[in-house]
């Protein structure tokens, strides 16, 4: 009888521990997420204004007509605005993986810790 009511204590508790985990990877996956929305936020105001260089070129085109293109670097503005967008977004990516590690690690502790709390 007291082998079987120390395996139910031992399946109750590898059941909160994995809770414990799930909940923690759920903390960090949102706040991943979140992060990443706002860095994806700062990151297109950041693009607007950078791409404002894209959007002056293409305009003086249009303005000159077909003489100006060649005068116009269209496609090296577009290319640096590309290659400006990529990094921005592997960046952006790069902080909400932080975030949710940490967050995942840091959640992760305080539940063992209130845990621990609980069963003194």
């Amino acid at each position: 009888m007291a082998q079987q009511t120390t395996g139910e204590l031992t399946l109750h508790s590898q059941r909160a521990w994995l809770r414990r985990v799930v909940l923690s990877l759920l903390l960090a996956a949102a706040a991943g997420l979140l992060t990443l929305l706002v860095a994806r936020g700062i990151s297109g105001a950041w693009l607007f204004i950078e791409h404002q260089e894209l959007v002056r070129a293409a305009a003086a085109t249009l303005r000159n007509g077909i003489e100006g293109l060649p005068s116009a670097d269209l496609r090296t503005a577009r290319l640096r605005a590309e290659q400006s967008e990529a990094i921005h977004m592997r960046i952006g990516m790069a902080v909400a993986f932080a975030v949710a590690a940490l967050t995942a690690a840091g959640s992760y502790l305080w539940l063992e810790q209130r845990a621990a709390r609980s069963t003194r």
